[in-house]
């Protein structure tokens, strides 16, 4: 008897140890935006005409900070949205850009130095359809110091083909890469000091697929 009540006791223990896991483990857990160099309409190219742009880590200034959005289960919480700006803009050397990351304390010596901050990002469905809106507010400089400000609004769509809360994620890049193609084609300007458009919007509609 005494060694059936020790055996009850350890169980009891290790289901008590157990449980606040398992509580945990059920909870839901918040969507990853990890920037994704492949989720794109276009294939990137190297264009002529490049600089040195130095990315100043990216802000985030959006209203709503904790969710891109809802599915069916309910609103899509994600952690923190500036580090997967960031990883975007490094990729623009994609484009043939040589980028660094900078702290944007001190004026750059060449080329042109990027801070971004993020105004919007969510993401909807209609049907079996995944849309995204990503919005960024831009500013680039050089050694001389600003050079324009300017605005960029892009979006991207897929099909909801797993019907995974991931697939959210994958439209948002979808977006960001539609944007970062535009940013681009500006920056080819901006490295020669010439001004661009003070606003650009950039979708599937607006870029050639190859």
């Amino acid at each position: 008897m005494k060694i059936k009540h020790q055996r009850l006791n350890a169980f009891l223990v290790t289901a008590l140890a157990v449980a606040p896991a398992l509580v945990h483990a059920a909870e839901p857990g918040l969507l990853e935006l990890r920037y994704d160099d492949i989720a794109r309409e276009t294939k990137v190219a190297p264009i002529p005409g490049t600089c040195s742009v130095h990315v100043v880590p990216a802000r985030d200034e959006r209203q709503n900070k904790e969710t891109i959005g809802a599915s069916l289960r309910g609103a899509l919480a994600t952690g923190e949205a500036a580090p997967w700006v960031t990883d975007g803009l490094m990729h623009l050397k994609d484009y043939g850009f040589a980028v660094d990351q900078v702290d944007g304390a001190a004026a750059p010596r060449d080329g042109v130095t990027v801070k971004t901050a993020l105004t919007r990002a969510y993401t909807w469905q209609i049907g079996l359809k995944l849309f995204s809106m990503v919005a960024l507010k831009a500013e680039f400089a050089d050694r001389t110091g600003v050079l324009q400000e300017k605005y960029y609004r892009a979006h991207g769509d897929k099909s909801n083909i797993w019907g995974a809360e991931g697939e959210y994620v994958t439209t948002l890049n979808y977006g960001i890469n539609n944007l970062l193609t535009a940013m681009a084609k500006d920056l080819v300007s901006l490295c020669k000091g010439a001004k661009v458009e003070p606003y650009t919007y950039a979708g599937p509609d607006t870029t050639a697929k190859k």
